[in-house]
């Protein structure tokens, strides 16, 4: 074996395998957002002895007090129940960042350390990749620990993911709770459509996003951000829009008024009624009832809102390993309509049309209380019936060490004044 700079397209032949466990900031497209971001990239992998990539990595180049620090953002990318090719790479890294002016490494490998069911009972296991973890400490790296929290200095550590093999989108449905398969089935019944944006159209997710930040809270990404990976990324960007067209709707719904009406007319003619026959008069006056508010409610908001409702959006990411939810808006004045349901009903289905085997939620804290900053986020992911997959976590290495001494010291003293 032999450690290598890489070039672009031995890189790219590499990650592309999905047998791999890759994630799309480790794909060949995210080297023009960091070159972007104004920092330098670097492509370092390994080779067997017939010249074959077998771990490869992209590292972003981060200028910090004269030196770079060398980040992995979810690499390397190999095969890491392969201890020995482990011990190799994290062995020959070292010997070249000794002589690239590196201040200190980092990495966040995408490798599962345990897998748990929707309710957080682990699944057998073999054994939790504690051999990894302690491999890397042999080499000198600090872990960051098995977080249970949302960190801002580093990559969520758990998902929620739904695994698709061997599923048609019929067998999925059934294994969703009632919540979500009602709620699919409304946003089917009120032809809640999807469709994808292209990029001259990416505003309107940034609507939905910016409304959704303001209404929850959370520290959001700049435009600039997003349109990095956008104008970067390709089709491996995804921009599903859920919307209702209330033409449709309000027309389709006084059609089916007017079938009721017509049907509850035909038994009312009857001269000697069954009760099962009264029974059917009565459930039908109910539904043109409902029918006849939801119609009121429609034609109002048309007139106000017009023709065309968005309804909610996302960013997703597709490798040839899965397709990954990043990030997501909706409209709370248009909540009953189902957006977000109808929007994954739709990524879900387009991952069976284009052969995609796992689907991603992503990010959950791991902290799985009813207090946690998220217990929302992962009931609604719960509610599919993911599977919770924890992620191994962060490393560190300092391999300027008095300087990374004095690089922390200072970043505690900021701290400090900040307070």
């Amino acid at each position: 074996m032999k450690f290598t700079e890489l070039t672009v397209k031995e890189y790219d032949n590499f990650v592309q395998n999905p047998a791999l466990e890759s994630h799309y900031f480790q794909v060949k497209e995210n080297i023009a957002t960091r070159e972007e971001d104004a920092f330098q990239v670097v492509l370092l992998g390994l080779k067997d002895d017939d010249n074959q990539v077998i771990a490869a990595s992209l590292f972003s180049k981060i200028p910090t007090m004269g030196s770079y620090v060398y980040y992995s953002n979810r690499g390397p990318v190999m095969d890491y129940n392969d201890l020995g090719l482990v011990d190799f790479y994290l062995r020959e890294l070292d010997h070249y960042l000794q002589h690239h002016n590196c201040l200190y490494v980092k990495m966040d490998p995408y490798w599962i350390y345990k897998i748990y069911d929707k309710d957080i009972n682990p699944l057998p296991e073999p054994d939790k990749n504690d051999a990894l973890v302690n491999l890397f400490k042999s080499h000198g790296y600090t872990h960051h620990g098995f977080t249970t929290e949302y960190d801002t200095s580093s990559q969520v550590r758990w998902m929620g993911v739904l695994n698709l093999d061997g599923q048609t989108p019929a067998s999925l449905k059934k294994q969703f709770d009632s919540q979500r398969k009602r709620n699919i089935n409304k946003a089917i019944n009120f032809g809640v459509k999807v469709r994808l944006l292209n990029r001259d159209e990416f505003g309107l997710f940034l609507d939905l996003y910016r409304e959704t930040e303001k209404r929850a809270g959370f520290v959001s990404k700049t435009d600039e951000y997003f349109y990095n990976f956008i104008d970067n990324y390709g089709d491996k960007a995804l921009i599903p829009l859920a919307y209702i067209d209330l033409n449709e709707y309000i027309e389709n719904t006084q059609e089916s008024i007017n079938d009721k009406e017509s049907r509850r007319d035909q038994i009312m003619q009857n001269e000697n009624k069954t009760d099962k026959q009264l029974k059917k008069i009565t459930e039908l006056d109910k539904q043109i009832e409902h029918d006849k508010k939801e119609l009121m409610h429609a034609s109002e908001l048309r007139l106000t809102d017009g023709a065309i409702l968005n309804l909610a959006a996302g960013v997703y990411f597709a490798n040839a390993y899965e397709v990954n939810y990043f990030s997501g808006g909706s409209s709370e004045k248009y909540n009953q309509y189902m957006g977000p349901y109808m929007m994954h009903w739709y990524m879900l289905n387009y991952c069976f049309d284009n052969g995609y085997g796992r689907y991603n939620f992503y990010g959950l804290s791991g902290d799985f209380t009813e207090n946690s900053e998220d217990y929302g986020v992962y009931r609604f992911k719960r509610g599919f019936n993911v599977q919770i997959e924890e992620l191994i976590g962060d490393f560190y290495k300092p391999i300027k060490k008095t300087k990374y001494w004095l690089f922390n010291t200072l970043n505690n003293v900021r701290k400090k004044v900040k307070k």
